[in-house]
Formats: structure tokens, C-alpha cells, sequence
């Protein structure tokens, strides 16, 4: 990984999503979404995203070495029915299916996957705690998964897993909320 990007590096622009819902008032959003690209590699599913034929996007797809941005953060993407105009969606490069040993073997995506949760929890306001089902029907403000979604508001995708390590990954989005309030100090997000 000696090419890799810095976790807390600006995002690719090189590909941009196909799909998208048109665009709202970034004012709206107020859940992290957390996918998995059912893909090896952010490259992967972001010329995937680009692609016409593709039946889906979100706003950032990070993997080990790198982070793609492939929509604009008020374009409203095909990302998780229910949850796409009011959420801000994360693709991880990985499976479903992976064990939590596998997804800790890719710790670096992890932390990527958190230090863009983190950067985008203070720009918009979102408070760094996961919801699931009843929080999400109620329009709470946090950070959910794919899965959660499908069970509040229906669907069949279960990303990024059960074994997706969601403690470590909760800790790691405070280490880095942290880190970006010391960094803005003095800037004001989007809403208390």
C-alpha cells in the first residue's frame, strides 16, 4: 500500500455516479449510510457508478488505498430506497458476506469509511451515534447501514453484513470526530 492516499485525503473526482434522483437542500440530510460494494476494490464500483447500465450510486466509495467521490453531496443518489434524499451514503469495498476477522484485515478502509462518516457528521450537523429500525422510521439524526434501512423501509440488500465490526467502526468515527472539531475549531456546522 505504499501508493495509498492519507485516510484523511480529499476524495477522487475521476468518476461520477450515473444515477441520481436529482438534488436537494443539503439542509435535509441527516443519516451516514454505510454500504459495502460487493467489490474488491473502490475503483471497481465507482467506474461501476459511472457506468449507465449501473442500477445504483452513492456519494463516496473508499477501499484500502483510496477514496472516489461519484456524487455531489445535494445530489440525492440510488443508494437504499427510503433513506436516499435524507441520507449521505458511504460505499466500503468488501462483501457482505465477509467475517469480522476478514473486514478487520482491511482496517484501513475502516478508518477511511470513518474519517469521511466523521468530516461529514460535523458538516451536517449529525450526531456520531448508530440508529437502527425505530430511530430511522422516527427520522432521527445518527449513522445506519444498508441493512437498517431495508428493515425500516423495506428492500432486500443486508450491507455491509452482520459481521461488519460496527463497535470498532463507531469508536473509530469519535476518534476522528474528534480530530475534525480540533481541526475546523472555530467553524460551525451546518446544524448544532
Amino acid at each position: 500500500m505504499a501508493d495509498a492516499q492519507p485516510i484523511a485525503a480529499p476524495c477522487s473526482r475521476r468518476y461520477h455516479a450515473a444515477r441520481t434522483s436529482g438534488t436537494r437542500d443539503t439542509k435535509i440530510i441527516r443519516w451516514i449510510v454505510l454500504h459495502d460494494t460487493e467489490s474488491a476494490t473502490a475503483q471497481a464500483a465507482a467506474a461501476w457508478f459511472a457506468n449507465p447500465s449501473a442500477q445504483g450510486s452513492a456519494h463516496l466509495v473508499v477501499d484500502d488505498t483510496i477514496c472516489y467521490r461519484t456524487l455531489a453531496n445535494d445530489e440525492i443518489p440510488w443508494a437504499a430506497p427510503g433513506a436516499n434524499a435524507f441520507g449521505f451514503h458511504i460505499e466500503q469495498a468488501g462483501f457482505a458476506r465477509w467475517s469480522a476477522v476478514v473486514w478487520r484485515t482491511h482496517l484501513v478502509t475502516l478508518q477511511r469509511a470513518a474519517q469521511k462518516t466523521a468530516k461529514h457528521c460535523f458538516l451536517f450537523g449529525i450526531p456520531t451515534r448508530f440508529i437502527g429500525v425505530r430511530e430511522l422510521v422516527a427520522g432521527e439524526p445518527g449513522i445506519t447501514t444498508h441493512a437498517e434501512c431495508t428493515k425500516a423501509f423495506g428492500g432486500d440488500h443486508t450491507d455491509p453484513g452482520p459481521m461488519w465490526p460496527r463497535r470498532l467502526f463507531m469508536t473509530l468515527v469519535r476518534r476522528y470526530f474528534d480530530e475534525v472539531v480540533t481541526e475546523t475549531e472555530g467553524v460551525t456546522p451546518a446544524r448544532p
